[in-house]
C-alpha cells in the first residue's frame, strides 16, 4: 500500500502524519474536556461565562479542523485515550494549550486551507484568554 498521499500546494505527503495530526487534535479535545471542568469549578461569574462559550464554541472547530485534515491525508485518524492535566488554575491551562495550538499547528500538516482552521481553533481561544484575564468583574 502506498504511504505517500499528495497535498495540493506541497507535494507528497506521508499518511503516517495521521498520527500527529491525531495527537494534536486529541490535545486540544482535551482542551475542551479540560474548559468545561473549570467552567463548573470557578466561582468568577465571568470566568464561568468565558469558559462555557469557550467549551460550546472550540468542539465546533476542532472538528472543521480534523474534518479538513482528514480530506487531505485521505484517511480517517485514529485516537488513543492519552492523558490530560488539569490544574487549579483555567488561564494557566488554557494558556497552555494556545501554546501548544500555536507552537505545533504543523502537526496537521502544511496545507493553506488546513491551517486556517488551526487559526479558528487558536482564535477561539485567544477570545477566551482576553475574556478571563481582561473581563474579570
Amino acid at each position: 500500500m502506498d504511504t505517500m498521499k499528495s497535498t495540493l500546494l506541497y507535494g507528497a505527503m506521508d499518511s503516517r502524519d495521521t498520527k500527529s495530526a491525531a495527537t494534536y487534535i486529541g490535545k486540544l479535545l482535551h482542551g475542551v474536556t479540560i474548559a468545561h471542568m473549570h467552567h463548573l469549578m470557578t466561582d468568577s461569574y465571568a470566568k464561568h461565562k468565558a469558559l462555557g462559550e469557550l467549551y460550546e464554541d472550540l468542539p465546533e472547530k476542532i472538528d472543521a479542523l480534523a474534518e479538513v485534515a482528514m480530506n487531505c491525508m485521505g484517511e480517517r485518524l485514529s485516537f488513543s485515550a492519552g492523558p490530560f492535566d488539569l490544574s487549579s488554575d483555567s488561564i494557566s491551562d488554557l494558556e497552555n494549550l494556545y501554546t501548544y495550538a500555536k507552537e505545533n499547528r504543523i502537526m496537521v500538516g502544511t496545507e493553506s486551507h488546513v491551517l486556517n482552521q488551526v487559526d479558528e481553533v487558536i482564535s477561539c481561544l485567544g477570545k477566551a484568554l482576553y475574556k478571563l484575564k481582561m473581563l474579570e468583574g
